[in-house]
């Protein structure tokens, strides 16, 4: 057989130091300071949105008692009155629950008569056509819904046609706030006179309280007051709603 030569034998080469152990923060850099950053912020965002959540938590249970049907009525009113009278609720979401078939009409009436002006900031024109073709709506509701439109006829554009249409409305009532809203938003003489020839007539402490809103500074306190006060002479003089009232239990 063939003889290989033997072969001498090598002493290993020795291995090289190894490199030193490098932090997660030196092997991504920046990218590591990043991730913390974000971490940080959706945390705190969670956080915010949780206490939010726990900050409306009287809204809530307030709307499921109104909408509870299985509640008493008296309840379902009481849940209506908090939440109109609650800061934290919108005007979108009272406008919401007042057109809602499903809460009792007194608690309906009230979340109504909690809007101002402040709900028709966004869409003047909007808002005044859905009252103005509102013909389904209870007489109380289209007479509530209305106001928004005069107590922000000093502050925002206000159409002419849906006023129009709603000056011509069967409701009386109806009417005078539409007179109100267009002698106060457009300068109109013509619903000036109407209001100070009603001030002799069927309603004339109606028409002489929306005068007097009138000849207030626009803007100002006192008006508003006034307006205010034409407000609360709606439950007891307004045909329907003083029927709706009487029914409370």
């Amino acid at each position: 057989m063939t003889r290989y030569p033997e072969l001498p034998i090598l002493p290993s080469a020795p291995s090289p130091p190894s490199a030193p152990r490098r932090s997660i923060a030196d092997r991504y850099g920046a990218l590591f300071v990043l991730s913390l950053a974000g971490l940080f912020v959706l945390t705190g965002l969670i956080a915010w949105f949780s206490w939010s959540v726990w900050g409306l938590r009287n809204v809530w249970e307030a709307i499921y008692v109104l909408n509870d049907p299985a509640r008493p009525v008296a309840e379902r009113i009481a849940a209506a009155q908090r939440l109109a009278t609650n800061p934290a609720v919108t005007p979108r979401q009272l406008w919401d629950l007042a057109l809602s078939r499903v809460p009792p009409d007194q608690a309906r009436y009230l979340l109504a008569e909690a809007l101002t002006d402040e709900a028709i900031a966004a869409d003047p024109n909007g808002y005044a056509l859905a009252v103005a073709r509102s013909q389904g709506w209870p007489a109380w509701l289209r007479v509530l819904l209305i106001r928004p439109l005069a107590y922000g006829a000093d502050s925002h554009p206000l159409p002419k046609a849906p006023l129009d249409e709603l000056s011509g409305s069967n409701d009386p009532i109806l009417a005078l706030w539409a007179a109100y809203a267009r002698a106060a938003g457009r300068d109109d003489p013509q619903a000036r006179a109407t209001l100070q020839a009603e001030s002799h007539g069927d309603h004339a402490q109606l028409a002489t309280i929306l005068l007097h809103a009138l000849d207030a500074p626009p803007r100002s306190n006192l008006r508003r007051s006034w307006l205010d006060a034409a407000t609360a002479w709606l439950r007891d003089h307004h045909p329907e709603a003083r029927r709706l009232w009487e029914q409370t239990p």
